[in-house]
């Protein structure tokens, strides 16, 4: 710790305390007192004595609000969250903080700082308490709806929708008001694409009852004719059915690629009731077709008595007539090629330097 900078923060400290002292004449200067604080916060916060540093940060934005400067105050208690969050290690404490940083944001009428705020609560308290995690993050998407500024908080419901998929919590609600808000903003493919996801939530939850009316509820005239309803439609049948090729079949669609990681891999995950996930085979490789007396000859690439330091190099292909070669054609050493057949040896040939002819 670095003692000057301890000293005059507990200097500051005084004169701060000294500001909003009554006297018969005097009443207290809030303002002063609250920039005496932040000062001695930073000076703490210097010498790496974080919880005095954050004990500052708190009389200072209480200083703050009771001198009618609440964004002021609000930034105050950030920084003590920050410290609690980064320094401290207490995420618990952090998030409580978070929040009440959130609440000085929304007094000052800046909501997308406060619903910041309580994102930065959720993803602290998120590893050690993931069910009041998701509860933070599902007041700063309420944040953003009571607000109207739903085209901000797209991001949030997709965070806090990804961490209830991750931990099995039933995301279905979150996305139908995620629906309402896209919905609001005309964006079709954002739209259909929430649709899905909610269809392969539900049916995860093996719930195929719930996402067949929930599909026909969405059954708008541009929906049905998406490759989400296809999709959607599919799904639910391979339910109904058992069928769990069709299922398999239709989650290898690219349209599924292009929803959010966590759904992605959710409908990959899919079973129908009473089906068993196959196993993706490993590809097979082709196999090698070994040269032809034609070409194994010295320098053609092939081991032989006279190149033993070059690899083989076989390359199949599978096109009719390919252009590789023609008749006529010369590596770089001078030899020539004859034309060959599609299939009938390797097409490409590596000449002496090791390069590919």
């Amino acid at each position: 710790m670095d003692n000057n900078k301890i000293q005059e923060a507990i200097r500051l400290l005084a004169d701060g305390d000294k500001a909003i002292q009554k006297g018969f004449f005097k009443k207290p200067e809030w303002d002063v007192a609250g920039s005496n604080y932040e000062r001695a916060a930073n000076c703490f916060k210097g010498a790496c004595a974080y919880e005095q540093a954050i004990q500052a940060y708190l009389k200072a934005s209480d200083a703050m609000f009771k001198s009618d400067s609440v964004f002021m105050a609000a930034k105050d208690m950030e920084s003590a969250a920050n410290l609690a969050a980064i320094q401290l290690k207490q995420p618990e404490r952090a998030a409580d903080l978070y929040r009440k940083a959130s609440d000085l944001y929304q007094a000052h009428m800046t909501p997308d700082r406060a619903a910041e705020m309580l994102e930065k609560g959720g993803r602290v308290l998120e590893p050690i308490n993931v069910d009041e995690a998701i509860k933070i993050y599902s007041d700063a998407c309420a944040l953003y709806e009571t607000e109207d500024r739903g085209q901000f908080a797209i991001d949030t419901f997709k965070k806090t929708i990804a961490v209830m998929v991750r931990n099995k919590s039933q995301a279905d609600s979150m996305l139908q008001r995620l629906s309402s808000v896209v919905m609001g903003m005309k964006y079709p493919s954002h739209l259909f694409r929430t649709y899905l996801s909610i269809v392969i939530v539900l049916l995860a939850m093996n719930d195929d009852v719930e996402a067949k009316k929930r599909l026909q509820r969405f059954s708008n005239y541009d929906f049905v004719q998406s490759e989400e309803a296809a999709i959607a439609h599919s799904l639910i049948t391979a339910f109904e059915q058992g069928d769990q090729d069709l299922l398999e079949e239709t989650v290898k669609r690219r349209t599924v690629s292009y929803l959010d990681n966590e759904i992605a891999k959710l409908a990959r995950n899919l079973v129908v009731p009473g089906g068993v996930k196959k196993s993706n085979p490993l590809p097979t490789a082709k196999p090698v077709q070994p040269p032809t007396q034609k070409y194994d000859k010295p320098g053609n690439g092939y081991p032989n008595e006279q190149s033993k330091d070059y690899l083989p190099s076989y390359y199949t292909s599978d096109m009719e007539g390919s252009p590789l070669f023609s008749s006529g054609d010369r590596s770089p050493n001078g030899q020539v090629f004859p034309a060959e057949k599609a299939g009938s040896g390797s097409n490409y040939i590596e000449d002496n330097d090791g390069g590919l002819c």
